[in-house]
């Protein structure tokens, strides 16, 4: 049996206070996030306080250690939305590739495109070495980058045994395909060249194709 209309309309109401409490909670955590961000880029992640950040999200800190715990929490949770958006972006545009070499061209272009709009983001997982991450947070990053190599190799995986590319090491494809671009990329960031990863994008994208092209 259908319930009362006077339940209806409160389950409405009830449905809509909480997707706004969720919309609130994913604004107080993006704000707290790139606030972060910002005193991480200036000041480094061992230098930011609990207190920059506060002041700088215009957050309470309690919100701050409800969404994230501590300093360390944030820093964790940064770096894995970071990656998770860089990640998103590449396997949305990828599902769309034909060929081969159109798929082996957008990992390299949406590196260069995604890092050239995402600056600070991307200095900030360039220079992750220099985070001491808890062991929990690596343990979820090494499923992230499991599950994404995972999904990538599975695209490739047909043009490799059609012939279309090259049968490598398993461990070779990611190396030759993307280490020069971030490579690039880190002396893009700390200014050593003058010309952004977007801008330089057809060459790479060239060379990775023709490393690996069968």
């Amino acid at each position: 049996m259908p319930p009362p209309p006077d339940q209806k309309a409160r389950a409405k109401i009830a449905h809509g206070e909480a997707k706004g409490m969720r919309a609130t909670t994913r604004a107080r955590r993006s704000a707290i996030l790139e606030a972060a961000l910002g005193r991480f880029i200036d000041q480094g992640v061992e230098a930011t306080t609990v207190e920059d950040i506060v002041r700088a999200s215009g957050s309470s800190i309690g919100s701050l250690y409800h969404h994230f715990g501590n300093k360390e929490g944030i820093a964790a949770g940064l770096f894995i939305d970071g990656i998770e958006r860089l990640n998103a972006d590449l396997l949305k545009k990828l599902k769309r590739c034909k060929t081969a070499e159109a798929g082996v061209r957008t990992v390299v272009t949406q590196y260069c495109d995604w890092v050239t709009a995402h600056r600070d983001i991307a200095r900030y997982l360039l220079n992750s070495r220099d985070i001491a991450f808890p062991p929990h947070t690596k343990d979820q990053l090494r499923e992230i980058h499991r599950a994404h190599i995972g999904e990538i190799f599975r695209w490739f995986g047909p043009f490799v045994r059609a012939g279309d590319m090259k049968a490598l090491p398993y461990e070779t494809y990611v190396p030759i395909i993307s280490g020069p671009i971030q490579d690039y990329t880190r002396h893009w960031l700390a200014g050593q060249v003058k010309d952004s990863p977007a801008k330089v994008k057809g060459v790479f994208a060239d060379a990775a194709w023709n490393a690996v092209r069968g």
